[in-house]
């Protein structure tokens, strides 16, 4: 069977579709290609094709223009499957119905996000939900299936009249898991750390400052979208606790991050996408044994949370109550060990990407069989 997997907004390495989907899918079925958008050139690794369509340097060209050429190009492979992953390819992956089955992979909750994107004015985020609304129901009649990173995002789908929707989680990779983590790590400064997107909606200025009162040190990995709002992080008191480390592949994090700390930070601010989002954070520091200061915003933050004993749940606007919770952690060594350890139990024993990836195999092969 051969599939063929589609981003133009996603890196390449992407840890959902990369090193969870297509390398599973490969070890299952074999003859996986991924096109991206990065203009990083074509390459093969671990088995899985990378062809690249070239990078656009701006959010309106990819949207005029990068859409087509990666549909154009999925096209020309004749494969089974096409999976993508990007709500900009909702309409433009319908052309590919007509040569093979077609999957959409809903990351988040797509209309949600646009009531809380920092560059669409307020006043027409409600017209932009309704217009994204309107897409996914006009597509979802043409897709052979959804899968969706939640059971709230399967349910709409559903909801939709979308019989063929599967929820596949984003959950750690379980290798990883067993992999020792802090029994043999080296002395260091007592450190947070917080791995994702560098936005104003997920924190970044509470943990900054958070850190800064609390006497803590801040590892930083991944981008900052908005210059300005760079510039203006660069500018609070806690920034010369932080160490910035850019963009840091997948396959480095342990050693660069999570092995040089000693909590995660998971404080993501109330908003719509996020109340019943699955932040794969969280679910990666609890892997790494790494106590968590976790967000009330998110109802799966709450649950694990309360449920393992993993962490700290805090109010991230309350700045009070957040560095109370790190400061507790740091002076407490027993009570974050013994939540490192319940953690990662939890993910090894059922947050686990192993038990996930057979819903996606189980629906490949019945879109094989032509039974779904």
């Amino acid at each position: 069977m051969k599939t063929v997997h589609i981003t133009t907004v996603h890196q390449r390495f992407d840890s959902r579709i990369f090193y969870k989907e297509c390398l599973s899918l490969n070890e299952e079925f074999g003859d996986v290609t991924l096109i991206v958008a990065d203009g990083k050139g074509d390459e093969t690794v671990k088995g899985i094709n990378i062809i690249d369509i070239g990078a656009f340097n701006s959010r309106i060209k990819r949207l005029l223009f990068a859409s087509k050429r990666a549909v154009n190009k999925a096209a020309s492979l004749k494969a089974d499957i096409y999976h993508f992953h990007d709500p900009d390819l909702l309409i433009a992956a319908g052309k590919l119905c007509k040569y093979g089955k077609v999957i959409f992979d809903s990351h988040e909750d797509f209309p949600k996000l646009m009531l809380q994107r920092p560059y669409i004015p307020k006043i027409l985020r409600n017209a932009f939900f309704r217009i994204a609304t309107f897409a996914e129901k006009r597509t979802y009649k043409k897709l052979a299936a959804v899968v969706a990173a939640t059971d709230n995002i399967k349910r709409k789908f559903e909801d939709y009249g979308q019989n063929k929707a599967v929820a596949v989680k984003n959950y750690p990779v379980i290798h990883v898991v067993n992999s020792s983590t802090h029994t043999d790590v080296q002395d260091h400064p007592f450190t947070a750390c917080y791995v994702g997107g560098l936005t104003e909606i997920r924190g970044v200025r509470e943990m900054i400052t958070v850190c800064g009162q609390a006497d803590c040190k801040l590892i930083l990995a991944g981008p900052f979208d908005d210059e300005t709002f760079f510039r203006q992080m660069q500018t609070l008191p806690g920034w010369k606790n932080t160490e910035y480390l850019g963009t840091v592949p997948h396959g480095e994090l342990k050693e660069k991050v999570y092995r040089k700390s000693d909590i995660g930070l998971n404080m993501l601010l109330s908003a719509p996408n996020h109340t019943d989002a699955i932040p794969i954070k969280q679910l990666e520091y609890m892997s790494e044994e790494l106590p968590v200061v976790a967000t009330e915003h998110i109802k799966f933050c709450v649950e694990v949370t309360q449920k393992t004993h993993c962490g700290i749940l805090v109010k991230p606007e309350n700045i009070e109550e957040c560095v109370r919770a790190v400061k507790f952690l740091k002076d407490n060594k027993q009570e974050r060990t013994q939540m490192g350890i319940n953690g990662k139990k939890a993910v090894k024993e059922e947050y686990n990407w192993d038990k996930e990836k057979e819903k996606l195999i189980s629906l490949y092969k019945k879109l094989q069989n032509q039974v779904i």
